[in-house]
């Protein structure tokens, strides 16, 4: 007993439990909007796409290439995985601050649950939902190239099919760690601004306007600051059959020195882990 009369309670530990995680990822699923989102824009995009260029394909072939197209991967991939860094940020942000902005968050602290029990947590519970979706959309592409990928032009490069197969998986890697990069930043920026809406705006105005701002044009003295930015480090790392099509008409970002491996390594292990630890550590000072 303490001085005060009140049995001493065991200090929680720091890793969330399953019981933990599955309450959060239960607590994702329950929001019906962020759900159908996450859907129609993992598996939505990659269906539809390939839908119409199929039956454009059907009715006029002698204009419309197949649907499996190399072209019409690269395309895809690149699509996909613009919309998917946007979605990912909205996950991540509505697992960082969802309990925050319903009030929640005094309720799960005075259970005795550790702080960052309860930031871990959201980790593995908004992955559990973004990256399974995001393997079935990118399954269906990589499906369609694999078989509606002729018939071929004369001339045309055929690859073998391991070397097909070896380029899908890498591309496929890839896009999921581009979806993980943005998810870890939704979230660690959402956990410290304790606010959903305004972390989102900011990153998407970052993605579409501030990145290719940046990143499209070589600044003189300040090439090591540009290769600081995320989308450089993702478009350095993009697999061969991807980086033509994020090459814009004035020369995209890959008109920037290219970086060694573990120099792009360094960077996108320190935009995740820097948003990681920033998230966490809010979330331990946080006054509830």
């Amino acid at each position: 007993m303490t001085p005060y009369g009140l049995v001493a309670v065991r200090r929680a530990s720091w890793l969330p439990s399953p019981a933990l995680i599955g309450a959060k990822v239960l607590d994702l699923r329950k929001r019906n909007v962020l759900m159908a989102v996450t859907v129609t824009f993992t598996v939505g995009v990659p269906v539809i796409f390939y839908g119409i260029r199929e039956v454009t394909h059907l009715a006029d072939p002698a204009h419309y290439g197949p649907a499996g197209a190399t072209s019409a991967f690269a395309t895809v991939v690149t699509l996909m995985a613009e919309f998917g860094f946007i979605l990912a940020v909205l996950l991540g942000a509505s697992a960082g601050a969802d309990d925050l902005t319903d009030g929640m968050f005094r309720q799960l602290v005075i259970t005795g649950r550790s702080r960052l029990a309860l930031f871990l947590a959201r980790i593995p519970a908004g992955l559990s939902i973004l990256l399974p979706l995001a393997a079935v959309g990118y399954t269906v592409t990589a499906l369609v190239t694999g078989f509606l990928n002729g018939p071929h032009a004369p001339g045309e490069f055929i690859p073998s099919t391991g070397a097909l197969v070896a380029a899908l998986t890498e591309a496929g890697l890839w896009f999921e760690l581009y979806l993980f990069v943005g998810f870890t930043i939704g979230l660690g920026l959402a956990v410290l601004m304790g606010q959903r809406t305004v972390p989102v705006v900011l990153l998407i105005v970052w993605e579409i306007i501030l990145t290719p701002a940046l990143a499209d044009h070589v600044i003189p003295h300040l090439v090591n600051v540009q290769r600081l930015i995320i989308g450089v480090a993702m478009d350095h790392l993009k697999p061969a059959p991807l980086a033509a099509a994020s090459v814009g008409p004035t020369g995209g970002r890959l008109l920037i020195p290219p970086m060694p491996t573990w120099a792009i390594a360094a960077v996108i292990a320190g935009w995740i882990l820097g948003w990681l630890a920033v998230g966490a550590w809010k979330m331990v000072t946080r006054d509830a």
